[in-house]
């Protein structure tokens, strides 16, 4: 495991029992910080089946490079949609369960809740919950992004160009309700309530809800809900005895059932199971 600084890249490489494999993330030039969180690529290969990718309210942009990816579906034939190309990976408050048994060279975008609204034309809401082929979304002037990209040699070349391609299509930026909205739900980790939120706005609920549903894709209160489960995360990780009650008052939770109720809804596991389950990062857990 390692982590250096490489052409303006952090590089993180891990070897060990899941894998093998080495990540480049940049933060975003500083005119599309207010959308995209980070930009990435990764390579190599893992010693697992599946991974489930936790919900944080983010949607993300993934471009493969490499071998076919999996996104696993029960609904889907053999229980599985093949990705080669481009997905857009939509606000979601439920886990995404995914495989790569071949290895992986993947680039992605993460945008910032509300990012997606920046330069999609369709409301946030029409992609929440979805992970959609992005050529479905914008049409077959992605088989040239993604043509462009496999023929640039290395990840600092690839993040430039995609960085240049988002920036031609920014055309519009969020309200600013919305904007100081989801300013105070990350400052207080999801913790204020969406009562005093509104209050401070001198909006309605209404008024927010609307904003949130077109330029957000979640509620408010579902995104509060994200925040704080997320936090519970980053306190977890690494931990080998976990005091339950402490961490559920510590993350705003009413009791410690609330904390299993969010465990459950967003991870598909209680507390004490999901510590059970390896993490590739800190979005993720292996499940097989």
């Amino acid at each position: 495991m390692g982590q250096e600084q490489q052409r303006g890249l952090i590089l993180h490489e891990e070897h060990g029992a899941l894998g093998s494999w080495r990540v480049f993330m940049r933060p975003p030039a500083a005119d599309l910080g207010h959308c995209v969180d980070l930009l990435w690529l990764g390579e190599g290969r893992v010693n697992y089946l599946a991974d489930r990718i936790l919900p944080t309210g983010c949607s993300h942009l993934l471009i493969n490079l490499g071998p076919v990816q999996y996104l696993l579906d029960p609904a889907a034939e053999r229980g599985r949609r093949a990705f080669r190309r481009i997905w857009l990976s939509g606000p979601h408050d439920r886990p995404i369960d995914t495989s790569a048994p071949h290895g992986q060279c993947l680039l992605g975008v993460a945008f910032k809740p509300g990012g997606l609204h920046a330069w999609l034309r369709p409301d946030t809401h029409a992609l929440s919950g979805q992970v959609l082929d992005l050529e479905d979304v914008l049409g077959v002037e992605t088989a040239s992004l993604h043509e462009s990209l496999c023929h640039l040699d290395g990840p600092a070349a690839r993040i430039d160009f995609v960085e240049r391609w988002l920036r031609t299509r920014m055309h519009r930026r969020l309200h600013a309700d919305t904007s100081w909205a989801l300013h105070l739900i990350a400052r207080s980790h999801g913790q204020r309530s969406i009562d005093s939120i509104q209050r401070e706005l001198g909006c309605s609920r209404n008024h927010l809800a609307t904003l949130f549903r077109r330029q957000v894709g979640l509620s408010p209160k579902s995104l509060a809900r994200l925040c704080r489960f997320n936090d519970a995360l980053g306190l977890l990780r690494g931990r080998q005895q976990v005091p339950w009650v402490e961490l559920a008052q510590h993350c705003g939770y009413y009791d410690q059932s609330h904390l299993t109720r969010d465990f459950q809804s967003f991870s598909g596991f209680a507390p004490g199971e999901f510590v059970r389950h390896a993490q590739p990062d800190a979005g993720s857990i292996v499940i097989r």
